[in-house]
């Protein structure tokens, strides 16, 4: 099972795409460059406000979200 997902989505609210970041199946963030490649943002969802991650399996996801954007 793989420690986490990254899905590309593009909600309404959003103009650019945006990557939904699932840990262990739990959906925590996303990752939206709005203002632009250079600063971008992450949104953590209210249901995962109380969620404890481990660091490094978010980092990771993070970096991947962070990839997959910048193509």
């Amino acid at each position: 099972m793989k420690k986490y997902e990254i899905n590309i989505g593009s909600p309404i609210e959003y103009e650019e795409l945006v990557e939904y970041i699932r840990i262990f199946d739990k959906p925590i963030a996303l990752v939206q460059m709005e203002e632009g490649k250079d600063r971008m943002k992450v949104e953590f969802f209210e249901e995962s406000l109380n969620e404890r991650v481990d660091l490094t399996i978010f980092i990771e996801a993070l970096q991947e979200a962070k990839r997959e954007l910048e193509k």
